[in-house]
C-alpha cells in the first residue's frame, strides 16, 4: 500500500481473543497481569489494514489493548504509545479512539468539530424541518467563537434571515458586517456584548464558543440550540439547568451513501487537526457536493 492518506487507530474489542506468549502461563497474581501489559505495549501495534474513504486511501491500526486495558498504564506511557505509532508509522493526519484522545497533543487532535460547521447550513435546515420552522420564521442567535469560524456561521445563515443576534466579547468586530447586511440584503442583526445579562431573542442558538459560561440562562425557553462548539459540557449543563430548551451536540453526516465518523471525514478532507483547520472550511464544499453529503441525524451526546 502506498503511504496513507489518513491512519485510524482503534482499541481492540472486549470479544476480540489475543494469544498471549506461553511463558506468561508460568506466572500468576498481579505479576502475571504486570507482564501482560509491558507485552502488550511491545506488541503494539496488533495489525494493519486498508480503510477507503471518499475514494482516499487510508491505514486503520488495531492496538492489542481493550478499554478496561487502559487502566493499567500512566497517561505518559499512553502518550508515548501514540507517538510511537505517529514516529513508526510517519501517521500525523490522525484520528484515535476517543479514549486516547487525551493523551494525543492538542495540535495533533482531528476532533471532527469542522464537519458539522462545513454542514452547517444543511443542519440549520434539517432542524428546521424536523420542529417546523420556515427559514423566514428563523431568528438565529450566534455565541460567537474562533474569529474564522463565526464568520463562515454568519455568511451561510445571512441573505436568508429577517433577524439576527450575535453574543461576542468583541462587538466592535461585527459592526461592519451588521452594516452591510441590512444596506445589501435588510437583515437587522443585533450585537449583544458577552456576559450577556439580559434575555436573548430568537428561536434558534449557535454556539462556537467552546467556554462553559452561562449563557443559556438568557435562551428563550423553547429554544433549540446547536452546539458546535466542541465542548460537549456546555450542552449538559443547559439541558440540566434549562429542561425547556432542545439541545443537540451531534450532528451525524452520510458521505457518499455511508454514515462516517466526523473525524475522519476532517481528516480526508482537511488533513489537520480542528485548530488549524477553520480558515479551511471553504474548501471542503466542492468535495460535499461531490459526494452528496446529507445530515443523517442530530441528537444528544452526553
Amino acid at each position: 500500500m502506498d503511504e496513507p492518506e489518513f491512519t485510524v487507530v482503534r482499541l481492540r474489542g472486549e470479544e476480540e481473543a489475543l494469544e498471549l506468549p506461553s511463558f506468561w502461563r508460568k506466572f500468576r497474581g498481579k505479576t502475571a497481569q504486570k507482564i501482560k501489559y509491558r507485552w502488550l505495549m511491545w506488541r503494539l501495534p496488533l495489525a494493519c489494514g486498508e480503510l477507503i474513504c471518499l475514494n482516499q486511501c487510508g491505514e486503520e491500526i488495531w492496538l492489542p489493548f481493550t478499554r478496561e486495558d487502559l487502566a493499567a498504564y500512566s497517561n505518559e506511557e499512553l502518550t508515548d504509545m501514540l507517538h510511537r505509532i505517529i514516529i513508526e508509522k510517519g501517521a500525523q493526519n490522525m484520528v484515535v479512539d476517543k479514549l486516547l484522545e487525551p493523551y494525543l497533543e492538542k495540535g495533533l487532535r482531528i476532533d471532527g468539530r469542522l464537519m458539522p460547521l462545513l454542514m452547517l447550513k444543511e443542519i440549520v435546515s434539517f432542524v428546521c424541518r424536523k420542529h417546523q420552522i420556515s427559514w423566514r420564521e428563523l431568528r438565529p442567535v450566534v455565541i460567537a467563537g474562533e474569529a474564522e469560524a463565526t464568520r463562515w456561521t454568519l455568511n451561510c445563515l445571512g441573505d436568508q434571515l429577517n433577524r439576527l443576534t450575535i453574543v461576542t466579547k468583541e462587538p466592535g468586530a461585527y459592526e461592519s458586517f451588521a452594516r452591510y447586511s441590512y444596506e445589501e440584503n435588510g437583515l437587522l442583526v443585533s450585537i449583544r456584548p458577552r456576559p450577556v445579562t439580559a434575555d436573548l431573542y430568537g428561536n434558534l442558538v449557535i454556539e462556537l464558543d467552546p467556554c462553559r459560561e452561562k449563557d443559556y440562562l438568557y435562551y428563550r425557553s423553547g429554544s433549540i440550540v446547536l452546539n458546535l462548539s466542541g465542548n460537549r459540557y456546555r450542552t449538559l449543563d443547559a439541558c440540566i439547568r434549562r429542561k425547556d430548551l432542545i439541545c443537540y451536540n451531534r450532528f451525524d453526516i452520510r458521505a457518499d451513501g455511508v454514515l462516517w465518523d466526523n473525524r475522519i471525514l476532517q481528516a480526508v478532507i482537511y488533513k489537520t487537526a480542528t485548530a488549524f483547520g477553520a480558515g479551511q472550511l471553504g474548501e471542503g464544499s466542492k468535495i460535499k457536493d461531490l459526494y452528496g453529503f446529507a445530515v443523517e441525524k442530530t441528537g444528544l451526546e452526553s
